[in-house]
């Protein structure tokens, strides 16, 4: 038999155990819609429906913040329909505005002035 000292240990153990997967199990629960960026299949069918096709500009192009963005609005669950639809398609105007300006100024990022030609000497 187990002497009693090697029982509390093997409890401390299970406990420290328990609660290390208590921790991870919280931790991906609270953090995993952060990591997931991509839309749904249910996502689309409402972009669809909002007439915003899943293989056509904006959405073809979207970078990985912008669907995870996006995402969020479709499934904001303290937002009414209407309230809903206009944030959706302010967002999706934004980023075609975005995507027009970088292809119309490739290389170049938005938040750096242009630079000014040197004086020639």
């Amino acid at each position: 038999m187990r002497s009693e000292k090697q029982m509390v240990k093997m409890q401390k153990r299970r406990c420290s155990c328990e609660t290390i997967c208590a921790v991870t199990l919280s931790f991906v629960a609270i953090t995993g819609s952060a990591f997931a960026y991509d839309l749904s299949d249910k996502d689309y069918e409402y972009l669809k429906t909002q007439h915003i096709e899943r293989d056509h500009a904006p959405v073809l192009d979207l970078s990985p913040k912008e669907r995870s963005r996006l995402h969020v609005l479709i499934n904001e669950p303290r937002t009414d329909a209407v309230a809903r639809d206009e944030n959706i398609k302010n967002a999706v105007a934004l980023f075609l505005e975005h995507q027009l300006w970088e292809k119309a100024h490739p290389g170049e990022l938005w938040d750096v002035p242009p630079s000014s030609p040197r004086p020639l000497d």
